[in-house]
């Protein structure tokens, strides 16, 4: 079976674990040993630096390996931080970047749609899917964000074990929210996502740095759940969102 990760990231971080494989060669040779074909990736830069300079950063290291595809930490354009739409979406197109990573809580900004209009806009104009932690906008907000936004493809990564009670009425109500499998590990969880929502809304990820990408293959391969089903997880739902967006 062929895996595609949806979500990794690069690049040394400031809290950094004895042991952890933060180099690019080092996630390569993990991917590899995990038949893990191709992987989203962004960089920690992004996410704990400067955003634009990490996001420069991410495309120069991956420049000449196939296997990555980059993923760009957002924010507001306030104050030009950011790149506004027209410019984001030239960026975009001329560097490859087909998702986006956003951080509203990390980045200390509301996510409502008075300050992300303009970005949640772009995003659904050219059917971008937007990637965020669940640390980013747990359980009230993670509503809030699918309901402002309801032409947005929204991804979730990261996830924490105690979560199907919060999530079951969120994926009910909002059909534009998709699940990354990342650290998704209640008791059944796949096999019970599957027969509730289908698993046409559940993509792979492993978290990596941080995540096993190991147990991540692992959760899949050994889940109770139908052949298509477990193709649909491990790369097919993933390469659809990427196949509709239109920059």
């Amino acid at each position: 079976m062929r895996f595609f990760d949806a979500s990794c990231r690069l690049g040394r971080p400031a809290a950094f674990g004895e042991g952890m494989p933060w180099q690019t060669d080092e996630i390569l040779e993990i991917m590899a040993r995990c038949h893990i074909d191709g992987a989203l990736a962004y960089h920690i830069v992004a996410r704990e630096g400067e955003t634009q300079d990490g996001n420069e950063l991410l495309l120069r290291e991956i420049a000449q390996i196939p296997q990555l595809q980059p993923q760009w930490c957002a924010l507001p354009a306030t104050y030009d931080e950011f790149l506004h739409a027209d410019a984001l979406r030239d960026a975009m197109k001329e560097n490859g970047v087909r998702t986006l990573r956003i951080a509203p809580k990390s980045f200390a900004h509301s996510a409502r749609p008075y300050a992300m209009k303009e970005l949640m806009g772009f995003a659904a104009e050219c059917r971008v899917p937007v990637f965020f932690d669940y640390g980013e906008a747990p359980c009230d907000e993670l509503y809030e964000i699918c309901h402002d936004y309801p032409d947005v493809s929204f991804v979730i990564t990261n996830t924490a074990y105690a979560l199907n009670r919060w999530l079951g009425p969120v994926l009910d109500a909002c059909g534009n929210l998709y699940l990354g499998t990342g650290n998704y590990v209640p008791h059944r969880g796949l096999e019970t996502f599957c027969k509730y929502y289908a698993a046409d809304r559940l993509v792979f990820n492993t978290n990596l740095p941080t995540g096993s990408a190991t147990a991540a293959v692992s959760l899949v391969c050994f889940a109770d759940i139908s052949k298509e089903e477990k193709e649909l997880i491990a790369h097919g739902n993933i390469e659809r969102l990427l196949g509709e967006v239109r920059l």
